[in-house]
């Protein structure tokens, strides 16, 4: 399914949206990937750090995803810091379950991906859980690659990575 971008907003998240995010972490899809409504704490606390960019993603006016974009050398040692400085890391997940397996996760990462790489980021890094195939393939349509798996602070997870047209690609690290 070919969506127009134009069609997807990235609107900065503030604690207007709670409502809607604390509904999405009460699903058991979402928790199953993405924690349950605990996470709404940490989120907040994050809500004004400069290292993270969180954003809720509107699909036509309606509120679809939560989205963030992380700075990985803002934190120590991070499972991502193999990519080049100045690489973002993202997370992710679609609050709509009715609205999964329609292609919405992969070309809103599409609109997000071109601007970042526009603005010059050299490098994005994902990590979902490895279990979670539904997201990996959807990242995989969008050229990420990776089958390192590395256990974190946050649990099991699948190193992928995709770099700006014309930047080097590093071999990742060895398990």
């Amino acid at each position: 399914m070919t969506m127009h971008k134009h069609r997807y907003q990235f609107e900065p998240l503030g604690m207007r949206h709670f409502d809607i995010l604390r509904g999405w972490l009460r699903d058991p899809e979402v928790q199953k990937w993405y924690g349950d409504e605990s996470n709404l704490e940490t989120i907040e606390n994050h809500i004004s750090d400069d290292r993270i960019s969180m954003m809720l993603v509107r699909f036509d006016g309606r509120p679809l995803a939560y989205l963030q974009s992380y700075d990985i050398f803002g934190w120590e040692n991070h499972h991502l810091n193999f990519l080049p400085m100045g690489s973002l890391g993202l997370d992710t997940f679609i609050g709509h379950q009715e609205l999964l397996g329609k292609g919405h996760g992969e070309n809103y990462l599409r609109c997000l991906i071109a601007r970042l790489f526009k603005a010059g980021v050299p490098a994005i890094g994902i990590d979902p859980h490895p279990d979670n195939k539904r997201a990996i393939r959807a990242y995989e349509k969008l050229g990420f690659q990776g089958d390192k798996e590395r256990t974190t602070e946050w649990g099991r997870v699948l190193l992928m990575s995709l770099y700006r047209p014309n930047q080097p690609s590093p071999v990742l690290p060895k398990p």
